[in-house]
């Protein structure tokens, strides 16, 4: 619910307090559903340009503060204090396409705020089971990108289907509020330190790390550079300690549940996976997770082909960069096909371009580095230099990544701000 530090808004005219209204109603729904702060803000100023409001926004990772230069309103804010954040592009491209229709008239803002009730109250594009389905799939396809093999790709597919089952049944209870991430952390190391023993050995840290692939926040890192790197202080600030905190989380649960299992069952034993793969394998498998992908963030059916185009291409960029120009150059190269990509796709279909940049962005951005540095640095025994080193590596490829998404929007703008 909003606190609201502004009087009822009765002596503007009836269209502009509609239009209030609906402005603040879709930035919070748009701020529920993934949009960037610094996207966020653009979205509210061009709204407001369009609308006539002069609205005037702040947008954080877990707050949005508006206030509009209008009779009775000024020296006041509306204040939304925000707790849900989840990633669903089915209901960010009906928001965009409800922005799209009040804009050019076709609606009123009295109307389309009855549509955004509407849109939040629906039930998720795809079910429960095909989502923990995806899990597994598509931890079990990044176990190839993490030079896996079969041994590997079986325990990343098991340990992401548990984390999924997890994270579905734990969502709703209160009780587990803040504990989702190290808790899911323990369990996939758990089970691929344990399925390891089953099978006679594997690499469980390959698959522990493809298993938490999802649960990585090589993405909030990255936004957070990049509203850094805008001028976006206090959110990007905030984000990047979250990403910090989240990494630690996610080390010390992968810490104490392969300490039990080792516990009870003894030291994992170690099978170096070798090179098991043709290799074709690792670009059949990017195919399959950028479908699973689109599943997971709940892509319309007819954007998942487009989404799998957008998680392809970027790593192929970067897999190509990586050998001719080094790691940064090929992580910028990446980012700069996605950017580019996803704001052509945009432009095309006059859909949100975070559809296709998201996708794409997962699969380059540092968040395994990132856990590396932090699980090397707490490891009993492990090499604190390591762990240093890669955690300055985080921030290189993070930098390499949003240098190449702002020049890819120097090069093809965007069609809109989302």
């Amino acid at each position: 619910m909003p606190a609201q530090m502004a009087p009822p808004t009765s002596d503007l005219p009836p269209d502009q307090q509609e239009g209030v209204q609906f402005a603040l109603k879709l930035g919070r729904a748009l701020h529920i559903y993934g949009t960037p702060a610094n996207r966020l803000e653009a979205v509210m100023e061009v709204l407001s340009q369009e609308m006539g409001l002069r609205a005037h926004t702040m947008a954080m990772p877990t707050a949005l503060l508006v206030s509009f230069d209008l009779p009775g309103e000024e020296g006041y804010a509306h204040l939304y204090r925000l707790h849900r954040n989840e990633q669903d592009f089915d209901k960010l491209a009906r928001l965009d396409q409800l922005w799209n229709e009040v804009v050019a008239k076709r609606m009123t803002p009295g109307e389309a705020i009855l549509k955004i009730d509407e849109i939040d109250e629906q039930p998720p594009l795809y079910g429960r089971v095909l989502q923990m389905a995806c899990f597994g799939i598509s931890s079990a396809a990044a176990s190839t990108f993490f030079g896996g093999g079969p041994n590997e790709m079986i325990l990343a597919g098991a340990a992401g289907f548990m984390l999924g089952l997890f994270l579905m049944l734990a969502g709703p209870r209160r009780a587990l509020l803040g504990l989702h991430e190290l808790l899911g952390a323990a369990l996939v190391a758990a089970t691929a330190a344990g399925g390891a023993h089953l099978l006679g050995g594997a690499d469980a840290d390959v698959a522990t790390l493809a298993g938490l692939i999802i649960l990585l926040p090589g993405f909030s890192l990255t936004i957070a550079v990049s509203e850094l790197a805008q001028r976006n202080l206090v959110s990007g600030t905030a984000r990047l300690a979250w990403s910090a905190l989240l990494l630690m989380m996610l080390a010390f649960g992968v810490l104490a549940g392969r300490t039990a299992i080792n516990e009870f069952v003894g030291v994992t034993p170690y099978l170096d996976p070798g090179s098991p793969w043709d290799p074709w394998v690792p670009y059949a498998a990017i195919v399959l997770a950028g479908v699973t992908l689109g599943i997971l963030f709940q892509a319309q059916k007819r954007d998942l082909p487009w989404v799998t185009l957008a998680v392809f291409a970027p790593f192929l960029a970067m897999q190509t960069g990586i050998v001719e120009l080094g790691r940064h150059l090929g992580v910028f190269l990446g980012a700069l096909i996605a950017g580019a990509g996803s704001n052509l796709y945009a432009r095309a279909f006059d859909r949100p371009a975070t559809i296709t940049r998201l996708p794409g962005i997962l699969v380059l951005v540092p968040g395994s580095l990132g856990f590396l540095s932090i699980s090397e640095l707490m490891r009993e025994g492990g090499d604190p230099l390591r762990g240093i080193q890669d955690g300055f590596a985080v921030f290189a490829v993070a930098l390499a990544l949003v240098t190449g998404l702002l020049v890819s929007n120097a090069i093809i703008p965007p069609r809109k701000a989302l």
